[in-house]
């Protein structure tokens, strides 16, 4: 893998084979061999490390130019000024990456393989709301993630680790204090050797080994850390005076009684970590002291069962030829840029200085030396032998001002943020797609750099669902978690038991934008009536958490159903058992017309059903037929006039178009029926006056003709509000338009 002489300088100490040729079982043999790999991957990281300071400088908000050598020259007044433009690009980023998490109200999902299938999708959601609880209670996920988000947006690659392999609660870290080989190809299966820096202050370093044999048992060195900690303490005790620590026993008891931090002197010492992937894939662990070690503090050797259980990387891109070292961050990108654009802003301001002031040419030396100025209220006299200069000093402005527009233009389209030198904002020609445009390249993030994000993030949430699912130790954290799944009705078999490879990081919708997600919803919302219910809830739902946050949204639409039943959901089982016993219910106008539909038209379509199978009596089904028509139709009629119920109210019209066959269909069988009944009265010797039965004939033709004149009425009165509803709907974007070209062109 590594045919560079940089990079096998690199890993020399690191052996593979034994001299038989069998693949060894630690592929480090000492700590010397360890250091040795640690001063190769820090020389040769040495160039990137100054290059990595002057990016963070930059984004500090330090000056273009280097004052002492301004001074040194004679230019000490002129402007030397950062900006802040740097600074202003790293957050517009990295709200974009914070708005990732803040905005969903779970970080993950998972699956579960235990339970009956009906309940266990409940059981899933609640799983992962009370996992997203828990890294949202702990105090540093916050800070963690930023610093992620920061140290590889800057820098092109941010780093998670996790200090044990039973700890849920992972660290942040960058290539400042995180070395590998250059040359390694961006995967943490690749990583052959990774070595951590880390400051322990010295209480830490003791409580490893607080308990001497249970800490030699899981692989400390506890001689080792003794001599660390001697060598490294001095503190100023009790009397004053300064103390060397030359024997372990009076330490001991200066950490015991605390003593030890009154007046410390040497507070922390330098520990390495060294994350070694032996020739099984597996990932030894070692620890010593960074200056001067004697031998491992800590050695466990295959502690981790893959490399993705002990670091994930993240990266801000793929870089030149697909290694870690190749890839670029944002600083790196910009930092050309930001230099000459703070440069040219700094002698804008000297010219704009240099042509307001006065300029004034002495007669001599003596003349200079003597130059005074006498002040008289709004005038000045100077002194004799001064004569002020005219001067033609060129217009800077003209100049720069053009040079920095087309500089910032290139700097926001290679760093896809808002250009301030873009479409007029205040056209009237610009549309709603222009629009949509414009907010999806103010704060987006790249498809490429979200996927590449939301790759290492998937892993990480995976790794840490693993972590909590199988942790076996006494967090306080973990045994609450698992407390508030019981309380829930989700048992703890079913959170070991999840399908932990199935787990996958929830994504935000509108890639990091507020504004683009808002659009995206509003476009869900046009087609919302095809949805059930419990999607049209959740689309409600993202709508409101996405304008007042996740934890007011509950006071509009609760997470949880059962907390507050829908009144129409019981009003409309109601009416559906007055509507079958026949008889006329009215619509109301508050009512949620939607949840009325989704309850009356299944019904309407059994009665349409039983009908054509003949599983129904038409005598007794016309009535109920044409009472559930009528409520129906009038239902319809009002959510026509909701746009989110328009896919609803489409079926709903086919629906009742079968209807309006039925009815026809049936008042024929129910008059075929009368016809054999007559019939059959008359052969019986029934004798039937003929009047009467021409009346009767003549009446259920009436009656017919009636309800297909009823009929039509209402389709007719229907489509009218359909027709008039949509008209205003129009109407009022035509003059919304009108009002927002009135106000742009004003």
């Amino acid at each position: 893998m590594y045919n560079d002489p940089h990079a096998m300088q690199e890993l020399d100490g690191l052996a593979a084979f034994d001299e038989d040729g069998k693949p060894m079982e630690s592929r480090i043999k000492d700590v010397k061999c360890a250091l040795r790999i640690f001063q190769g991957l820090r020389k040769a990281d040495e160039q990137s490390s100054i290059n990595r300071s002057r990016v963070d400088a930059m984004f500090d908000g330090a000056n273009p130019y280097n004052q002492s050598q301004l001074n040194a020259s004679g230019q000490g007044l002129k402007t030397n000024l950062n900006f802040g433009e740097a600074q202003r690009l790293l957050d517009i980023s990295l709200s974009a990456y914070v708005d990732l998490y803040s905005s969903l109200e779970k970080l993950v999902e998972v699956k579960g393989t235990q339970g009956e299938p009906s309940e266990i999708t409940q059981q899933e959601d609640i799983v992962s709301e009370e996992i997203t609880h828990l890294l949202r209670s702990w105090p540093d996920f916050h800070s963690h993630y930023l610093r992620l988000c920061t140290t590889f947006i800057k820098h092109g690659t941010g780093i998670t680790y996790f200090d044990t392999p039973d700890d849920w609660q992972f660290r942040v870290g960058s290539f400042a204090d995180f070395l590998i080989p250059r040359q390694t190809p961006a995967s943490e299966s690749a990583i052959d050797v990774a070595i951590g820096r880390r400051q322990y202050h010295m209480h830490e370093l003791f409580n490893f080994i607080k308990n001497p044999k249970a800490a030699e048992k899981v692989g400390w060195n506890v001689d080792e850390v003794k001599r660390v900690l001697l060598k490294n303490v001095t503190t100023r005790g009790r009397d004053s005076e300064r103390t060397y620590y030359s024997d372990w026993e009076s330490l001991q008891a200066e950490m015991k009684n605390n003593d030890i931090y009154e007046g410390i002197q040497n507070p922390t010492v330098g520990i390495l970590h060294y994350w070694v992937q032996e020739m099984d894939g597996t990932i030894s662990h070692y620890m010593s002291a960074e200056d001067n070690p004697k031998d491992f503090l800590y050695k466990k050797v295959s502690r981790y069962g893959s490399a993705e259980q002990a670091y994930i990387m993240f990266t801000y891109g793929v870089g030149s030829n697909g290694t870690y070292h190749s890839v670029r961050g944002l600083g790196q990108r910009i930092f050309a840029h930001i230099q000459t654009s703070n440069r040219l802003r700094c002698q804008q301001i000297d010219g704009a200085m240099l042509s307001s002031a006065i300029m004034i040419q002495p007669e001599n030396q003596r003349s200079l030396d003597e130059l005074q100025f006498t002040y008289y209220g709004a005038y000045a006299v100077m002194s004799p032998n001064v004569k002020i200069v005219e001067k033609a000093i060129p217009n800077l402005g003209t100049a720069v001002q053009p040079a920095l527009q087309d500089l910032t233009q290139q700097l926001q389209l290679n760093t896809d943020t808002v250009s301030t030198y873009g479409p007029q904002q205040s056209s009237p020609y610009r549309n709603q797609m222009q629009i949509t445009a414009d907010m999806d390249v103010t704060t987006r993030l790249s498809g490429a750099s979200l996927n590449l994000f939301y790759a290492s993030w998937n892993r990480l949430m995976r790794e840490v669902v693993r972590r909590i699912v199988n942790y076996k130790g006494r967090d306080p954290m973990i045994k609450d978690f698992y407390e508030r799944c019981a309380k829930r009705g989700v048992p703890e078999k079913f959170v070991r038991t999840l399908d932990v490879g199935k787990t996958r990081a929830v994504r935000s919708i509108g890639n990091g934008s507020m504004a683009n997600r808002m659009v995206a919803l509003r476009e869900l919302q046009g087609i919302s009536g095809q949805f059930d219910e419990v999607g049209r809830r959740n689309l409600t739902r993202d709508i409101v958490s996405t304008r007042v946050g996740q934890d007011l949204a509950d006071r509009y639409v609760p997470s949880d159903v059962q907390k507050r039943p829908t009144v129409d959901l019981k009003i409309a089982y109601f009416e559906n058992q007055q509507l079958q016993e026949g008889e006329n219910v009215p619509v109301v106008a508050n009512e949620l017309h939607g949840t009325h539909l989704e309850i009356h038209v299944p019904v309407l379509n059994q009665i349409i059903e039983g009908l054509n199978t003949g599983e129904v009596d038409p005598m007794e089904a016309l009535p109920i037929l044409q009472a559930f028509y009528q409520h129906i139709s009038d239902t319809a009629q009002f959510a026509a006039g909701d746009p989110a119920l328009e896919g609803l109210v489409g079926q709903t019209r086919q629906v009742l178009q079968f209807a309006e066959e039925a009815i026809n269909n049936t008042m024929k069988a129910v008059q075929k029926i009368q016809r054999e009944q007559a019939q059959a009265m008359e052969q019986e010797g029934m004798a039937v006056d003929a009047e009467q039965n021409q009346m009767a004939q003549q009446q259920s033709k009436m009656q017919e003709h009636e309800i297909k004149m009823q009929i039509a009425q209402e389709k007719a009165e229907l489509d009218m509000a359909i027709k008039q509803k949509k008209h205003e709907q129009e109407m009022a974007i035509a003059d919304a338009k009108a009002a927002l070209e009135f106000r742009q062109s004003s």
